[in-house]
């Protein structure tokens, strides 16, 4: 049971929806340099940028705003992680009340997401509008998936060339 409680208060919480800083942060992984996580950022304004059709005054309003959003997003995603770091650790089975405050926790971590995404949902209509606002969702929705995927693919190809694993 101990084993399956980050992956049920994960699921239980929706914890952390993916951020492209977190693609290869994974326990087993090398952290991404930050020259490649530059790179992706850069990536994901132009494909954002081009995605909502930003005139240059748009994007001049709309990208101080994101960038602050974001980092803000970022934050509570760490502290998240670090919230079902503390489930996953453990060295004891948790108790009741232990278990019940990860969850609490994680719960007002996500009001807080929720509450940041209505404060910043309302700035971005002021400044691009509302049509491009929920086009917003979609264009990251859509640049993380193509993230992903060229992640698991890159992966797989050096899965490949190590050759098969030997003992599994």
């Amino acid at each position: 049971m101990k084993a399956l409680l980050p992956s049920i208060l994960c699921f239980a919480l929706s914890a952390a929806s993916f951020a492209p800083s977190a693609v290869a942060q994974d326990e087993d992984l090398a952290p991404i340099s930050k020259d490649r996580l530059q790179e992706i950022k850069a990536q994901k304004s132009a494909y954002i940028t081009t995605q909502l059709g930003l005139t240059p005054e748009q994007a001049q309003q709309f990208w101080p705003i994101y960038n602050e959003m974001d980092e803000k997003r970022e934050a509570l995603r760490r502290e998240m992680k670090d919230i079902l770091k503390v489930g996953r650790d453990s060295d004891k089975e948790l108790t009741e009340s232990e278990a019940s405050q990860l969850i609490e926790k994680g719960l007002v971590n996500r009001q807080k997401e929720l509450d940041l995404e209505k404060t910043y949902t309302e700035r971005f209509k002021k400044a691009i509008g509302a049509v491009k606002t929920v086009q917003l969702r979609k264009a990251e929705h859509d640049f993380n998936r193509e993230v992903l995927r060229k992640f698991r693919d890159r992966m797989e190809d050096r899965r490949g060339k190590e050759g098969p694993q030997r003992g599994r």
